[in-house]
């Protein structure tokens, strides 16, 4: 009994120092947030305020990671142990980003994930918000109806670019063909600034699903029809239903579209929300990659690389694979496209082996009944005869940075059908695929190098990549 005494005592007295440290690391935070509001533009001070932000902050990461107390947060949805990089980069940058030195105004791309693009899908309805002193407002919004292309691209871009993605113009649509975010964000920037003639400090993509996960925690929205969206059928209602609903006035439905957003915002600008439910819901969109951010200031960006929400494909030797789809039809098909990965190792040698292979499926099982507009075939060289809901899009197939692509194989010919490119030092195998309602195919590819253990990041669409990584090497 006295052993029990002790160990109840002992279990007591840590529960109670680390608490009393996470709530003075808190005050220390809540402080220093209060000094940003009577700190004026003076660059030197604010600096000092982001560094007591980021050094408070870490502590307060360090104590709510101890194993046990991560454990219970987790329960609670409170654990912000997984975003660690993304809070040092934030908190380190308050000043910038929210605007306490001059005000900032960042386009926010509601992206489209049943027309896949590099970063997720197309821009389908944006919103221009501004950060000033940390004050948030909500400037413009609408859809990509109003939004004006041009001839050519926007931006200097690397001649591998146009080697991967062709010579398109400055189509909205097409501005995040790669991966690469700060590609599609200064493409984005540029294009608005040569509309509008306003420039914008940066850009934030947002997707459907994140959508999502924000309605958990404001609850549902209630349009003025008295239609309510939820975060169950949210990506659903806007990716899939919509279509039908507005399959004769396309415009009728992007403004419905952008009803949603402006609601969506309306709920966070009143602070109605689950203070518990945000920050879980704001910590899976970014490990979905579902969140990602640009900053025109070389500073801030900089400082954002190691980051998921940076989008950006590193310079850093590692075993980092990704598979990222293209659509080159036009449809709206990506939301009835299933993935599954399995990466594995070949052999753990001096120089390392793997593979990365990728199983399709298009699981559209009603094509008769899709709108005409989710159908759409706008390729080049389609087949003459066209099966109802048949899908073509590009296979890029990434390995890791510095390391070489050794060969590629599609499962249903025997014929050579992809091809190598390289995107900032990463080999792909690059192939097209074209699938009829219930078809799948299989594409495999090996890569030769890496270093560390295997990992993917997922490209966000609709349904979720099945990941199945066998890493048999040490390291």
């Amino acid at each position: 009994m006295k052993i029990l005494k002790r160990v109840a005592i002992l279990l007591l007295s840590i529960s109670l120092i680390w608490t009393l440290l996470v709530l003075f690391n808190s005050y220390q935070i809540f402080s220093t947030i209060n000094e940003y509001a009577k700190a004026t533009s003076n660059n030197s001070k604010l600096d000092e305020l982001d560094a007591s932000l980021e050094k408070n902050s870490s502590e307060l990461l360090r104590y709510l990671s101890i194993p046990p107390f991560r454990q219970l947060l987790g329960g609670l949805g409170l654990d912000l142990s997984p975003i660690k990089p993304e809070i040092q980069f934030a908190t380190s940058n308050f000043s910038q980003i929210l605007g306490y030195e001059k005000p900032q105004r960042y386009l926010i791309s509601f992206q489209n994930s049943a027309e896949a693009r590099g970063t997720g899908g197309i821009l389908g309805a944006f919103a221009v918000i501004e950060f000033d002193r940390g004050k948030l407002k909500v400037n413009k919004t609408g859809s990509n109806a109003i939004l004006k292309s041009i001839s050519t691209l926007p931006v200097e871009l690397p001649d591998e670019y146009f080697r991967l993605y062709g010579n398109n113009p400055g189509i909205w649509q097409n501005a995040n063909l790669s991966p690469h975010f700060p590609y599609g964000a200064r493409n984005y920037l540029e294009l608005w600034r040569l509309q509008f003639g306003e420039s914008l400090d940066g850009v934030i993509a947002v997707d459907p699903t994140a959508m999502s996960h924000i309605l958990k925690a404001t609850g549902p929205i209630t349009l003025d029809d008295g239609q309510e969206i939820t975060a169950e059928n949210v990506v659903e209602i806007t990716l899939a239903t919509a279509y039908k609903k507005y399959e004769t006035d396309n415009a009728a439905r992007k403004e419905f579209l952008v009803k949603i957003m402006d609601a969506t915002f309306q709920k966070l600008l009143n602070k109605e929300f689950s203070k518990q439910k945000l920050p879980s819901a704001i910590v899976k969109g970014i490990l979905e990659s579902r969140i990602l951010f640009y900053s025109k200031n070389n500073q801030v960006e900089k400082a954002s690389i190691n980051t998921r929400i940076s989008g950006v494909l590193t310079k850093t030797q590692n075993n980092q694979y990704r598979v990222v789809i293209q659509n080159i039809d036009a449809s709206k098909l990506d939301y009835y496209l299933v993935r599954d990965v399995e990466i594995k190792s070949l052999t753990c040698d001096a120089v390392r082996k793997t593979q990365v292979q990728v199983y399709l499926k298009n699981v559209v099982t009603n094509a008769q009944d899709l709108p005409a507009y989710v159908l759409t075939r706008a390729d080049k060289n389609k087949p003459k005869e066209l099966i109802t809901g048949q899908h073509r899009f590009k296979l890029f197939i990434y390995g890791p940075y510095k390391t070489s692509l050794i060969g590629g194989s599609i499962a249903s010919t025997s014929t050579i059908q992809g091809k190598k490119g390289e995107e900032l030092g990463r080999p792909i195998f690059i192939t097209d695929i074209d699938l009829a309602p219930g078809a799948s195919e299989v594409v495999v590819a090996q890569f030769e190098g890496g270093t560390g253990r295997l990992t993917y990041v997922d490209q966000p669409l609709v349904i979720p990549t099945e990941v199945t990584i066998s890493d048999s090497c040490k390291s």
